[in-house]
């Protein structure tokens, strides 16, 4: 049963909105972005993006069944309708709004905990969805689905919370300077995370410090008595460290010095083992699960950091861990004709690929290894350098594997490697062309590990 339900004078309170043709109250029962999507008893907002307009799309919209429009003022002209059309400024803004203001309804009985990080969020929001679902059941804590963690996914996932929730575990996305910090705003957490701080988005933010200034900005609308986490070290660390201290704050990390640390025992392509030791009670435990790589266990130890604070025992901690599990193209491990595929080209920044090549060498016979390497977005001035660097770091670490890099970047790197270091590298302007070329290289016992940011499009590479 949907037990969403929003009326007409919340609303237009919330949005700080003006109704037209509203002749007696409304109630909708859900707040609807997409107009081909059927939904009755819906507020459709007409959202402006780049390449589309939502005003485009309000005939499509009744159409599918929404009972009411919300527009922008400037956009309403001389124009006529026949339902409720609610005025606003700004649709976006608006729909945020109603949704901090949705949000507030359930803060009684309810704790948001919003998580950030330039690596390893998602695994990390999926790590908080294991632990809390310990604590309060997984019927009981709504998590962001998919990527929608950006300025219109953060409200849409708050439209999900119903009245049984216990715990809203929010991804926060970003790679423009503000926009953490408009999230934040909405959702006003009661625990904010900093996984990692790494070299993403660069193009926008210049640096890590402009990373780490951005990524610091989730704890700009915290609850007063909310608790920060962050790493212990690492890029960025003392503006991290000089937003969390505003608040209650809790580091973790792979060294001793963490509030919660993640003692890392070693994995295979199956999983990992490590130890978490919580120095306020000096407790330590083991943690065998499906997930491997010390960037992982790092992760981890952030979320335990944060289920701790609600109760959770280190037992309870552990169990939830081992059940944790990644969705997409995360690790994906596939075996097609003897082949293991191990699909982690969901994204991609140099600090990530150095992590997963790290990872891989603990277990991998680089004899039986194909690396296939793919470009990294968004990295502006720092792309030539951190592309030629991943594949100087892929041949450090793997000396006799045949290695295979895709993309225009990744191109140019390789004109950049000496004679020795292009021994058994090959290079492919596109995915496309790299598909037969690398299927054709790879033999049973072989290993083909994909790493690159989504928009190079590596999985078309791997068989289905």
């Amino acid at each position: 049963m949907n037990d969403f339900i929003l009326n007409s004078s919340e609303i237009a309170s919330a949005s700080k909105g003006v109704w037209l043709n509203l002749t007696e109250p409304l109630s909708f029962i859900s707040m609807n972005t997409d107009s081909r999507k059927t939904e009755k008893h819906a507020l459709f907002f007409a959202l402006q993006g780049e390449t589309f307009d939502g005003h485009d799309f309000l005939d499509a919209a009744l159409a599918n069944g929404s009972a009411a429009l919300c527009i922008n003022r400037n956009k309403l002209g001389d124009r006529k309708f026949s339902v409720p059309v609610l005025l606003v400024d700004d649709t976006l803004k608006a729909y945020q709004d109603i949704a901090k203001y949705y949000l507030g309804t359930f803060r009684k009985n309810l704790k948001v905990i919003a998580v950030t990080g330039s690596s390893g969020k998602t695994s990390s929001k999926e790590m908080l969805r294991a632990v809390f679902s310990g604590i309060y059941g997984s019927e009981n804590v709504l998590a962001t689905e998919g990527n929608t963690n950006n300025h219109i996914g953060v409200p849409q996932n708050i439209f999900r919370l119903r009245a049984h929730h216990r715990a809203c575990i929010l991804e926060m996305g970003t790679n423009h300077f503000g926009e953490i910090e408009v999230l934040s705003r909405i959702a006003e957490p009661d625990t904010a995370i900093i996984c990692s701080i790494g070299r993403c988005h660069l193009e926008h933010f210049g640096d890590v410090n402009g990373v780490a200034r951005e990524k610091s900005t989730i704890f700009s609308h915290m609850r007063k008595d909310g608790t920060a986490i962050i790493p212990v070290s690492g890029n960025g660390h003392s503006i991290m460290l000089e937003a969390a201290s505003k608040f209650k704050f809790i580091q973790f990390g792979i060294t001793d010095n963490a509030d919660v640390q993640a003692e890392y025992l070693g994995g295979n392509l199956n999983g990992s083992s490590f130890n978490l030791i919580f120095q306020n009670t000096k407790q330590k435990i083991q943690v065998n699960w499906k997930l491997a790589g010390v960037h992982q266990a790092s992760n981890a130890a952030a979320a335990a950091a944060a289920a701790m604070l609600y109760g959770a025992s280190p037992e309870l901690i552990a169990k939830s861990l081992e059940n944790c599990s990644l969705p997409g193209m995360r690790a994906r491990v596939t075996v097609r004709n003897g082949i293991t595929w191990l699909n982690d080209a969901y994204n991609a920044n140099p600090d990530s690929m150095k992590a997963s090549l790290e990872w891989l060498r603990e277990f991998a016979d680089e004899k039986n290894t194909v690396i296939v390497a793919g470009d990294m977005r968004e990295l502006g001035d720092s792309a030539a350098q951190a592309h030629y660097d991943t594949l100087v770091y892929a041949r450090k670490l793997f000396p006799s594997s045949r290695i295979f890099a895709v993309g225009p970047e990744m191109c140019s790197a390789y004109s950049k490697l000496n004679a020795a270091e292009q021994i058994n590298l090959s290079v492919f302007p596109d995915s496309k062309s790299a598909v037969e070329p690398v299927r054709s290289a790879v033999q049973d016992g072989d290993l083909v590990f994909l790493k690159a940011s989504r928009g190079t499009k590596l999985e078309v590479i791997e068989p289905q």
